[in-house]
């Protein structure tokens, strides 16, 4: 795993793949996060307890600069196809089963609200955020609000004030 400074994770936290992670500056992971994946944290990341980020070793999910994963976030970058291909089971050889691996890319100024779920192959757009229990099942447009299952946008953010405040927080910081 490859880390920036100021860098804080939990001990109650698991990496399962550890040399598939790079982690950027000023990130804090919380108590009983998972991640099995192969993880880019960009800067100024936190992911609140309880979230959790799977799909194996041929999965990823990038988290670009500024990003929130509130506490409960699922993020699903891998599963099974569920339509009758093949049979469900992580314990069954693989030879019978179908399995889809994709990327989850959440861009920067994101925040998912408490116990969002993100499915595998979304790009949730740069300075979303998406309300707490939504579920994303495919691509959000950047600056929105969303919400529900499915998750709509509900309005528009305020992206000229947010891209004002990080480069002050940059500026502070060279």
């Amino acid at each position: 795993m490859r880390t920036g400074t100021d860098v804080r994770i939990s001990p109650q936290a698991v990496i399962v793949r550890p040399d598939l992670v790079t982690i950027g500056n000023h990130v804090a992971i919380d108590p009983f996060v998972v991640i099995t994946t192969a993880a880019e944290i960009g800067d100024y990341v936190h992911i609140a307890p309880h979230c959790s980020i799977i799909g194996g070793a041929a999965c990823k999910v990038v988290l670009e600069d500024f990003v929130s994963l509130s506490a409960g976030t699922r993020i699903v970058c891998g599963s099974e196809d569920y339509g009758g291909e093949g049979l469900v089971g992580a314990m069954l050889p693989l030879k019978y089963r179908k399995v889809i691996h994709t990327t989850v890319t959440v861009r920067r100024f994101v925040t998912l609200g408490t116990n969002v779920v993100v499915h595998p192959g979304v790009t949730i757009g740069e300075g979303t955020v998406v309300g707490s229990c939504s579920l994303a099942t495919r691509d959000l447009e950047p600056w929105g609000v969303y919400i529900g299952i499915p998750a709509r946008r509900r309005r528009e953010r305020m992206k000229e004030k947010i891209l004002e405040y990080a480069e002050l927080v940059a500026r502070e910081n060279s």
